[in-house]
Formats: C-alpha cells, structure tokens, sequence
C-alpha cells in the first residue's frame, strides 16, 4: 500500500525545522523573527494585533463593586431580570447586525 500526500501541509519534520521566510499562516504576512539566543521565535502580524486588543480591554473600566453586588444578588436568588429590557436591546442588537437602526 503507497500513501501520498494530498495536502500542501508541512511534515511533521518539515515543522520542526526553523524556515527564514516564513509567512503568518492566519494572515499570510511575513512573519517577524527574533532570536532568543537559546532558538528561534517567530511572531506574525497577528501577534501585535492582540497585544493591541489586550491593551485596549485591559484599560476598559467598571464598577468592580457592582459586579460583586450583581453576583452576590444571583447567588442569593435576589437578582430580578426585566425582560423588556433584554428583549429591546437584543432586537436593537440585531437590527445592528443587519444593517438598520432600531
């Protein structure tokens, strides 16, 4: 029995092998390179853009005492969900991703 290769997908051997040109396999842009001293560690654009995002989220606020009270109230059984409320910011949301205003 002969088993060929039917995908463009690198060897297991193929993937251990530090390459000089590689491409991000998510963007296709260049991959940055850097070197550790010890081997070799690649990092595509992708990479930098999560940082952003990190950065971005980490810096957000919120009333960290309101989210223990919230919380406590769920765990209590006290929290009172008003379902008009979820019901018009879900249709709001909704009518975002389509397109249109609500």
């Amino acid at each position: 029995m002969k088993i060929t290769r039917t995908t463009s997908e690198p060897t297991r051997a193929e993937r251990a092998q530090p390459n000089a040109g590689a491409t991000s396999r998510a963007s296709g842009t260049p991959a940055k390179t850097a070197d550790s001293g010890s081997g070799r560690v690649q990092l595509s654009d992708m990479s930098t853009r999560l940082n952003q995002l990190e950065t971005q989220f980490s810096q957000s606020s919120f009333d960290v005492n309101k989210v223990g009270d919230v919380r406590s109230a769920i765990a209590e059984g006290r929290y009172q969900v008003n379902a008009g409320a979820v019901a018009d910011k879900l249709l709001a949301s909704a009518a975002q991703l389509v397109g249109r205003k609500a």
